[in-house]
């Protein structure tokens, strides 16, 4: 974690503190390892595997710093999102130093919990075509002032990216149309959530 990083978080936490807020965000903060934790992300990615499809999101409450000060900061037991490409067991996702793969174990298993969410508007095709357009995005620049409600058409954070590769409309201005990660659990059908990290196969 960056100096930088870290005296966000500690004031994001002294704040959530004074305000009575912030337990729901404080899920995942403690990481796990060892040979239990690598037999339950095991189990997602094949609980993935099975039900999931191209250009479905996974939601996830991630093990980053960046990801502790956007689920402190809002209060929510979920911090990240990014398009499965489950042809090729990777994910596309918007992170700070841009858009990027990752494969998906990689992905999972610095998760303290994912959830498989497909779009209202997935089919097949359409699944196919949306890891095609956010493919297209790789290297493109991480949007910074996106997540304060200023969004720039050139620039992607992780929720805004996974959204418009289906054909939804994004960068629209102000804080309220800001999309959170948590906010995309009701913009389709949930068909997997593993729940908090607790190292037992799901």
């Amino acid at each position: 974690m960056s100096k930088a990083s870290s005296l966000i978080l500690r004031g994001t936490l002294f704040l959530s503190i004074l305000l009575g807020t912030g337990c729901a965000g404080l899920q995942g903060l403690k990481r796990y390892t060892g040979p239990a934790y690598e037999a339950e992300t095991e189990s997602w990615q094949k609980q993935i595997s099975e039900r999931g499809g191209n250009g479905m999101w996974l939601v996830s409450r991630g093990y980053h710093s960046g990801d502790d000060v956007i689920a402190i900061a809002t209060a929510s037991p979920l911090s990240h999102a990014a398009v499965l490409d489950l042809e090729n067991q990777m994910v596309i996702e918007a992170v700070g130093k841009g858009v990027t793969e990752t494969p998906l174990r990689k992905f999972l298993s610095q998760c303290h919990r994912i959830v498989l969410v497909q779009p209202e508007v997935w089919t097949t095709q359409k699944g196919n075509r949306a890891v095609t357009r956010v493919r297209d995005k790789l290297g493109e620049k991480y949007d910074f002032l996106g997540i304060i409600g200023l969004p720039s058409e050139k620039r992607w954070y992780c929720s805004e990216i996974a959204v418009w590769s289906m054909g939804i409309p994004v960068n629209r201005q102000g804080p309220q149309n800001i999309l959170h990660p948590r906010s995309m659990l009701k913009m389709g059908k949930v068909l997997f959530d593993s729940g908090q990290r607790d190292g037992q196969p799901d």
